[in-house]
Formats: structure tokens, C-alpha cells, sequence
């Protein structure tokens, strides 16, 4: 198995020896991993210390100069205390940097509040030029990390723990690319669309409402941002109900996302969005833990939602 760290140390050696302008810049902290980089590359290695608005703007100076910039910090503190930076220097300026953010959601809550990012994916899609993508797996993350350097401007990608092995989800051989949806199950009976670290959930979700009988198709959307309207706009011609997992706010992460696309195809849907409610915990604990606090729920009441969307509550209908 490979660690999230790994999977990025891989694409900084692979850079690294393609051409001399790739960077690393941590706040403090080390991505195990990544350190065949920088022991190879000293001079193209940074740690900046617990100054997360000095690692954004040094960062962006260099990208802005036509470097490859990788920075790395737990989501939060990546983006939250240097949003103003990120705003300005990456995403107004269009500056290519590549910001690389674990320990989202829910994965970190044992540490408290400061480490639990469930806001992240909101703030990022909001910003102009921002490209946001949620990798789910290990095909995910080597093949959307290799075609961050294609793009124009900000890119924030978004993993779980990065000590934790990627799942592997996907057939070998399936191609993933930004901006587009990939199922990986079919089903007629609705359709669970899942983002990053859930996709694994959701596939063994999958699996427990095939003994229950029904066919749920699942569909991996890794990229929140530019976000794949056909996909969406064809499960809703197909009428199937539509699930979202994902370990962030139910508000303005995928769920949201979603809700825009299908509100966008003119059409209703049975629609339910499963997140984190749209509330802080006051209380620490594992994600196991918080996901019991939060009442989020898990198969036996979607399986209901599902057998019977009108009499299930809670549900949301998309309608233009």
C-alpha cells in the first residue's frame, strides 16, 4: 500500500528530475514521504516554520515566477489563518501553486477543533481560478497530482490522513481525469456519489445494499471544481434518487455542488446530501465518535430513504 505522502513524494522526485523548478515549502511539520526530495534537493526545499501566511506568499512568489510550488500543511492551517494570502497571491493572481492539504474533515477530530477542517472545500470553490479536487483513491491521486502541472492557476487537493494508505478503488487502468465523474459500480435502483476519502465508504456501502437487494450505483467525483455537470445532468434524465457522501459541512461542499447541478438541469430528483450537519462539535473525539454525535447516517436509513424517498425524512427535492 502507499501513504498520501508517498504518493506526493513520487510526484516530486518525478518533477525533481524532469526539470530544476520544482518546490516543496512546509509551515512546519514533515510529510513522510517526501523525503528522498529533500535530501536530493535541498535547495529546492523550504520549511518556513509556523508562519502559514509567509509560506503562502513566499510560495506564490516563486510560483508566480514559473516555478512548480508544492506546499503542504493540515488542512487547516494551510488555509484557514492564511485565506487573505491565498485569495490574493494565488487565487486573484492566477499564480500556479499546487496547495496540498491532509488531515480533512473529520480525520484529525481526536486533536479538536483546530484540526478538523469541514469548511475547506467551501472556501476553495468559492475563489475565482481555484481548481479544487478530492482524490479517492491511489489511481485518483497519482493521476490528478501528474495533471496539476498542466494547469493554469491555483490548485487545492484535498486527502485524508497522510500517514493512511490509499484505498485502491478503481480497475487498473481506469483513467481519471479533472473535471469529470467516474462510476464505479452500475445500478438502476440510485444512484451514491461520493468525494476523497469517503469513496472507500461509500464502496463498501455499496456493497452492504446489494445484500439488502438493491443496485446503487456509485460514482466517484474527485473534482469539486470545475464540477461535472453532464454526469449530474444524466443520472437526473435517468430519474434515479441521488446520495452524496462526503466528509465535510453539508454546506457548500459536494452536497452543494450537486444541488446547483441538478437544480440547473431544470428537473426534480429525490435528493439526499450525507456530511457533517451544518454545526460545530463541542466535544472531541475519533471521526467514529463525531459521526454518532452528529447523527449522520449510514445504511440502514438510506436504505429506507431509498426503498421509499417520499416517507423518509429528512429530504431535499432539487427543483428549478
Amino acid at each position: 500500500m502507499t501513504t498520501v505522502g508517498e504518493v506526493v513524494g513520487e510526484l516530486l522526485m518525478r518533477n525533481g528530475r524532469r526539470a530544476g523548478d520544482t518546490y516543496l515549502i512546509v509551515a512546519d511539520g514533515n510529510l513522510n514521504g517526501t523525503e528522498p526530495f529533500v535530501t536530493t534537493y535541498p535547495d529546492r526545499f523550504l520549511n518556513v516554520g509556523i508562519a502559514e501566511q509567509n509560506a503562502v506568499s513566499i510560495a506564490s512568489g516563486l510560483a508566480y515566477n514559473g516555478k512548480q510550488v508544492y506546499l503542504w500543511n493540515c488542512s487547516t492551517f494551510l488555509l484557514y489563518r492564511p485565506f487573505d494570502q491565498i485569495r490574493v497571491d494565488a487565487a486573484f493572481a492566477r499564480t500556479r501553486l499546487r496547495l496540498i492539504g491532509t488531515s480533512s474533515g473529520l480525520t484529525r477530530s481526536a486533536s479538536g477543533i483546530a484540526h478538523i477542517a469541514i469548511e475547506d472545500i467551501a472556501l476553495m470553490r468559492a475563489l475565482p481560478n481555484m481548481t479544487v479536487v478530492c482524490p479517492g483513491d491511489i489511481l485518483e491521486a497519482r493521476q490528478l497530482l501528474e495533471q496539476c502541472h498542466e494547469l493554469d492557476g491555483p490548485v487545492y487537493v484535498r486527502f485524508g490522513l497522510e500517514n493512511q494508505d490509499l484505498p485502491e478503488i478503481h480497475e487498473p487502468g481506469t483513467r481519471i481525469a479533472f473535471g469529470r465523474a467516474v462510476t464505479v459500480t452500475d445500478g438502476d435502483d440510485a444512484a451514491l456519489i461520493a468525494t476523497g476519502n469517503m469513496l472507500a465508504v461509500a464502496r463498501g456501502w455499496v456493497d452492504e445494499f446489494a445484500e439488502a437487494g438493491l443496485r446503487v450505483r456509485l460514482v466517484s467525483m474527485p473534482t469539486i471544481k470545475p464540477f461535472d455537470t453532464a454526469a449530474v445532468a444524466a443520472l437526473v434524465a435517468e430519474g434515479l434518487p441521488i446520495i452524496t457522501l462526503e466528509d465535510h459541512s453539508v454546506v457548500g461542499g459536494l452536497g452543494s455542488a450537486m444541488a446547483e447541478a441538478i437544480a440547473g438541469t431544470g428537473l426534480g430528483v429525490p435528493f439526499r446530501r450525507v456530511g457533517v450537519p451544518d454545526r460545530y462539535p463541542y466535544i472531541v473525539g475519533t471521526p467514529d465518535y463525531l459521526n454518532d454525535h452528529f447523527d449522520i447516517p449510514g445504511v440502514p436509513e438510506l436504505l429506507a430513504w431509498i426503498s421509499n424517498p417520499a416517507m423518509s425524512q429528512p429530504q431535499e427535492y432539487v427543483t428549478p
